[in-house]
């Protein structure tokens, strides 16, 4: 095992979790990916603009494009906006067959047979329960990394891509 080479290593079947790049995570991707930097992320959502209404789920969709790339990976999480960030929300898998929760529910990766696009491009879409009650703590800032691979199996040679947004 301690000769096995690292680069050989990939997680097709998602992230280990903690790789959003957010306050309290941490990390990225590219801790375990030798990657390029990309810009192509995207993170919508059905929360009005006005704010999310504690209690209420609403539709979350991870998107990036890679000209280089039909194979892409992902992890999103989303934590209060402010210098104590903690995760905040709750996640809900509404395509079991592409995607799985991660860290009790507070993050969303993919799986093996969720990491193919088309076209240059992959969408990952879930279900967000807002957290807390009217006295809330007010904004929530969703981190979301993605890897644009070569699929060659390895770690090297990938892309990797990020977006936050927040909503109040």
């Amino acid at each position: 095992i301690i000769l096995y080479p690292s680069d050989t290593i990939s997680n097709t079947g998602g992230s280990p979790g903690g790789k959003t790049g957010s306050p309290t995570d941490g990390q990225t991707c590219q801790a375990c990916h030798y990657a390029g930097i990309g810009n192509s992320g995207t993170i919508t959502t059905n929360i009005p603009s006005s704010g999310y209404v504690p209690g209420n789920t609403y539709t979350i969709t991870a998107s990036v494009t890679d000209n280089n790339s039909n194979k892409f990976g992902f992890e999103i999480t989303s934590e209060e906006n402010n210098s104590n960030s903690a995760k905040k929300g709750t996640f809900l898998i509404t395509n079991p067959t592409e995607t799985k929760s991660n860290i009790n529910n507070t993050a969303v990766t993919h799986l093996a047979s969720g990491t193919s696009g088309t076209n240059n491009s992959k969408s990952w879409t879930m279900d967000w329960i807002a957290p807390g009650f009217a006295s809330s703590t007010g904004g929530v800032t969703f981190y979301v990394s993605f890897m644009a691979t070569n699929a060659d199996g390895t770690n090297m040679g990938d892309t990797y891509h990020s977006e936050t947004l927040t909503v109040n």
